[in-house]
């Protein structure tokens, strides 16, 4: 699942707002920018819980257990493309696609393919 469109044509990378000249393009990757962060709330809330379970009532504990499971696999599916070049150096452009991080990996190799195989500008 992807938050918004990919479309990768023979010269460009088109989402639900920009369009990349794949010539321009240097590096394509997909990160996981929650899994840290996730994991650092997965492990505080596990703390809590264990530092408090004699305090908490039965439905507090199944709350802390869920967020203690849910959060790492939220940090582990949620995935982001970071289309690299000079042009794109530093501005919040280069990182617009969100989803799901297997199928983002699959729209990078297409991409990377789509670069390798792109047909030379032809001078007007």
């Amino acid at each position: 699942m992807i938050f918004g469109k990919v479309k990768i044509t023979g010269r460009a990378v088109q989402t639900h707002r920009d369009s990349y000249m794949l010539s321009q393009l240097s590096v394509v990757s997909v990160r996981r920018p929650f899994l840290a962060g996730s994991m650092l709330f997965s492990v505080g809330g596990l703390g809590f819980g264990w530092s408090f379970v004699d305090l908490l009532h039965p439905e507090e504990i199944a709350a802390i257990s869920c967020f203690v499971l849910i959060a790492p696999l939220i940090g582990l599916l949620t995935g982001q493309i970071q289309l690299l070049s000079r042009d794109l150096r530093g501005s919040e452009l280069s990182g617009m696609i969100w989803g799901t991080y297997g199928h983002l990996n699959k729209v990078r190799r297409e991409i990377s393919w789509a670069m390798q195989t792109q047909e030379p500008e032809t001078p007007k």
